[in-house]
């Protein structure tokens, strides 16, 4: 194994989770390198290594003398997984590195110098009728041979390292939290002012509900529907807005759930939202709705609450440790989800939205990025 130099290390960085629209794992790196601006040590040299081309960003740039610098292969119309495990190995021999991190469940093989993974979640291990057979064993294979292979690993909650401990034997002392950050933007979220004509091309109007994030099973969309058709009743202009592709395993079912509902015509499904629009629709929303039976972390409700909007949560979130009072905490039934946004649109108390921004603005990237650069020296043998 390379001997690396203490005072001037070369990081490499598996970063295709950079390319493409803007997804979970990306913005995680993406906020790490917005982080290392500030919180890079002396000497230290980041190299991204990228399958095709990623989206834009400032935070990287080819000269070879760049801090933190991207590889390009060339290869966009690779599968992600085989271009990691099969390509990856060979362009990472041509560089003098002295340690390699995978944001994203895996590591490539064959790498000969010391490796840190991020695992974000293990929901392919709890709930496997969400994946398909071949994606499920993929994903459980290449995440248990990165936990054993990894000097360290890396989750983004004290719950998710129980996790890790518990269901992979990771031994505690080998597991890292570092956890994730919400952008600056959302803070400067606000619903004065005309509501954004983007939203209106959307279909939107006001007042609406907003649960974001993909369709999944534990993400309980039929509670919400459940819960949004008995407030509708009341609440007559009341819309309700699921942005996020639908995964549901069975891809009737969300429509079938809708139209159950008898109150179809206020609901709207958009399987995508522009980034540009992102801040808007969270902060325009009367409140949003994120409850799950399983989550590494759960940033939606983070970037609602810094966007000025109550949100509407399950417990084991990463708000369960920075907010363990959080007023708005309902259980997993239809009946407390109801009591739970009545209350959020009719009882939050004076000064919530400040008290709210005040809590999320402990997330910080600069600080995050800072553990990063800790959790790589003690992977390397530091006190």
């Amino acid at each position: 194994m390379r001997v690396a130099r203490d005072d001037a290390l070369h990081v490499g960085v598996v970063a295709y989770e950079m390319e493409g629209r803007r997804s979970g794992v990306g913005r995680y790196l993406e906020g790490l390198l917005r982080g290392l601006s500030s919180e890079n040590p002396d000497g230290w040299r980041w190299t991204l290594f990228f399958r095709g081309d990623p989206f834009p960003s400032e935070l990287f740039s080819e000269d070879p003398s760049a801090p933190i610098r991207g590889i390009f292969d060339g290869r966009p119309s690779a599968r992600p997984i085989v271009w990691e495990q099969l390509r990856l190995p060979r362009l990472l021999s041509r560089y003098p590195l002295d340690f390699l991190f995978s944001p994203a469940y895996s590591l490539p093989p064959s790498v000969d110098v010391p490796c840190m993974l991020t695992l974000h979640d293990l929901s392919f291990e709890h709930l496997p009728e969400e994946f398909g057979w071949r994606e499920r064993w993929r994903r459980r294979l290449l995440a248990r041979r990165g936990a054993a292979r990894a000097s360290r690993v890396l989750t983004d909650t004290q719950a998710m390292a129980e996790d890790l401990e518990s269901t992979y034997r990771v031994d505690p002392d080998r597991i890292g939290v570092v956890p994730l950050a919400v952008e600056e933007s959302f803070f400067k979220g606000s619903a004065a002012g005309p509501f954004p004509e983007g939203l209106s091309e959307l279909g939107l109007t006001q007042p609406y509900l907003l649960q974001l994030g993909s369709l999944l099973p534990r993400r309980r969309v039929d509670l919400t529907l459940e819960a949004f058709a008995e407030l509708a009743k009341d609440e007559k202009d009341l819309q309700l807005v699921l942005a996020g592709a639908d995964r549901l395993p069975d891809r009737h079912e969300l429509s079938r759930r809708i139209q159950a509902s008898g109150v179809g015509d206020r609901i709207k499904h958009l399987s995508w939202v522009p980034e540009q629009l992102l801040v808007p629709l969270y902060a325009h929303a009367s409140a949003t709705i994120y409850v799950s039976t399983y989550e590494g972390y759960g940033l939606p409700p983070l970037e609602s609450l810094a966007a000025g909007t109550p949100a509407i949560v399950s417990s084991r979130l990463a708000l369960d440790d920075l907010w363990p009072d959080y007023p708005l905490r309902v259980e997993r039934t239809a009946t407390s989800l109801l009591n739970g946004l009545w209350r959020a649109l009719h009882e939050v108390p004076d000064g919530f939205v400040a008290e709210a921004r005040g809590v999320v603005g402990q997330l910080d990237w600069h600080v995050s990025a800072r553990r990063l650069v800790e959790e790589i020296l003690i992977a390397r043998g530091a006190p």
